[in-house]
């Protein structure tokens, strides 16, 4: 069983005396940030960098992360799944590859959509309805280790319901149409200044991330029990919107921390149209790598071409 050591900086792996067997590292990039796990024989390494996504693969931060990757191949032969968003095209996977491979010397470079990466965490080698609930929101259907049905996935300017995103979007469209409690419109201006600052910042460069950052929580349970009800119709407005009508497997599973933390509010919406919620993680990549280990388990690293489950 290998031990396991989260690193509260990715050059922090560098530090420790690597060998160099063949290892294994696996990559779930989201929209916010990359969650890695390098596996050599007996350990897993986790650390986080910023999201790498096929737009944004020229900024300077980026470009500061070349000598870690150039010197992490050179202390070992490794081996790379990386799945990210933006990802289930050949351009942008080709991207990713490029950005990766150019400078650092990986032996091997597998790259999939981060759709791949849920419905493996979630279900490994089952078929099933997977949801993404985290900045942004999509449903697909997972079948033979990939994605056969992407539902939604249209991006905050045209979806997101039941994302992070769009619970921001209801709060401040609530307070700017004065539909908020008084205790509520205060708690938020106590924590978001006024209407003004809020604008500002909405259509700001920023404004997607700012939208998405609102988080609000009461100790009182009658504003609590208000903004649960926002999340409430969050939730139900996704569901509605994608959960197909007519399906013989009415169960669901998901990945993304708006899912987890509002799990109980998404298992009883679920349940009022005759679905169940199977199971829901916060993050994919240590169930991912758990898949992983079974797969490699025999000592293999899967060098030979042939992808990872």
């Amino acid at each position: 069983m290998q031990n396991k050591t989260f690193l509260s900086h990715y050059t922090d792996l560098l530090s420790f005396d690597l060998t160099t067997e063949k290892s294994v590292l696996i990559a779930d990039s989201g929209g916010t940030k990359t969650d890695w796990c390098l596996i050599t024989a007996d350990h897993f390494y986790f650390f986080s960098t910023e999201s790498y996504h096929p737009n944004t693969l020229s900024s300077p931060s980026k470009l500061e992360l070349i000598p870690f990757w150039k010197d992490l191949t050179q202390k070992l032969a490794v081996s790379c799944h990386f799945y990210g968003a933006g990802c289930s095209t050949e351009e942008n996977q080709t991207k990713i590859k490029n950005h990766f491979t150019k400078d650092a010397n990986f032996i091997q470079f597998e790259i999939a959509s981060d759709l791949v990466a849920a419905g493996i965490a979630l279900l490994g080698k089952e078929e099933g309805y997977v949801g993404i609930l985290g900045t942004g929101s999509v449903l697909t259907y997972y079948k033979n280790t990939q994605i056969a049905e992407i539902i939604g996935g249209f991006g905050y300017l045209l979806g997101d319901e039941g994302s992070g995103y769009y619970f921001g979007k209801l709060v401040l469209q609530k307070y700017l149409n004065n539909e908020l409690s008084e205790a509520l419109t205060s708690l938020l201006e106590t924590q978001y200044e006024n209407r003004s600052y809020i604008l500002k910042n909405c259509y700001s460069p920023e404004g997607k991330a700012f939208i998405s950052s609102i988080q609000i929580n009461s100790e009182s349970e009658i504003i609590q029990r208000e903004i649960n009800l926002i999340h409430q119709e969050n939730i139900e407005l996704f569901l509605s919107t994608y959960l197909p009508k007519e399906t013989a497997k009415k169960e669901i599973s998901f990945v993304g921390s708006y899912a987890f933390f509002q799990q109980e509010i998404l298992k009883t919406a679920l349940e009022k149209l005759g679905w169940e919620l199977r199971t829901v993680i916060q993050k994919p990549i240590e169930a991912l790598t758990e898949r992983v280990t079974e797969v490699t388990s025999d000592g293999s690293d899967g060098s030979d071409g042939n992808k990872v489950l």
